[in-house]
């Protein structure tokens, strides 16, 4: 079932690239960077049943007690640059040259575990007792795209600020001997994103990235903090060393009594990407 629910964010993610492709080939420099990271989850995923009062324990299952703290995490990320190029010279805001940039990203999230319960668990309308062994399985699929002015400062510092939207297919399984749970669905965010950078000369970078997508009606919510290292490997590949941090959340409460409830605070530490100009 994670496969067929992710298949859209898949999709979209790599027509986004194509359409980025064809479009830098044209106007633009463009790249691309893959990569993936060690994977730390904590929080609770609260499944009920329909929406009904009482079908699901508050805050629970947790991450701990299901044993899916960890699990992989890779990403795809495709960014084109469109700098003005001509004898008017580039585009300026105060006097600081300026540019846009276009951020398209796929990133797979997914972990699957055994575990034994130590308490009794209510979950989508059917308790689970102690001592039940179960399988289970989650994933947080997305896609995402931000465009963002990027404003050169002096002494190589570059200060970035826009727009982005994210889209995570979220989904959930688990099977105990007696009793099952599942839930599958989208989550939409929207909101702010932007980045700090330093360059310190024979190719090395230091960035910190930021993203502030508030909770709007409907609308789930994520704040990520992203330290970032690169080294330039050579003309064209670059390498990135990264550690972020996310606090993701999501409830349905706008349109049932007893919401479905998603607060997980992700940490990737270390994280490995290379970067390919093309």
């Amino acid at each position: 079932m994670i496969d067929v629910v992710s298949r859209h964010c898949q999709t979209a993610a790599w027509l986004a690239l194509g359409a980025m492709w064809t479009t830098a080939a044209a106007a633009a420099e463009y790249r691309v960077e893959l990569g993936a990271g060690v994977l730390r989850h904590d929080g609770y995923l609260q499944t009920p049943a329909g929406g009904a009062p009482g079908s699901t324990d508050l805050k629970r299952p947790t991450f701990a007690e299901l044993n899916l703290e960890g699990g992989n995490y890779r990403w795809l990320s495709g960014i084109v640059e469109w700098h003005r190029r001509d004898d008017e010279g580039a585009f300026s805001v105060a006097g600081v040259p300026v540019h846009l940039r276009l951020r398209v990203r796929h990133e797979q999230i997914r972990d699957k575990a055994e575990a034994v319960l130590a308490t009794p668990l209510r979950i989508w309308g059917r308790t689970l007792p102690a001592g039940d062994s179960v399988r289970s399985e989650v994933s947080f699929d997305g896609f995402s795209l931000a465009l963002t002015g990027v404003f050169d400062l002096a002494d190589g510092v570059t200060a970035e600020l826009g727009a982005g939207a994210g889209w995570t297919a979220y989904d959930f399984f688990m099977v105990g001997p007696r009793h099952h749970a599942e839930r599958a669905y989208h989550v939409n965010s929207i909101g702010l994103v932007g980045s700090l950078a330093k360059d310190f000369g024979q190719g090395w970078r230091l960035e910190a990235v930021l993203r502030a997508f508030p909770a709007l009606d409907g609308t789930g919510s994520s704040y990520l903090v992203e330290p970032r290292i690169r080294r330039r490997l050579t003309e064209r590949a670059t390498l990135v060393l990264a550690a972020p941090f996310e606090w993701f959340r999501y409830d349905d409460a706008h349109k049932q009594e007893m919401p479905n409830r998603l607060n997980v605070r992700r940490r990737v530490v270390p994280s490995i990407a290379i970067g390919l100009d093309l």
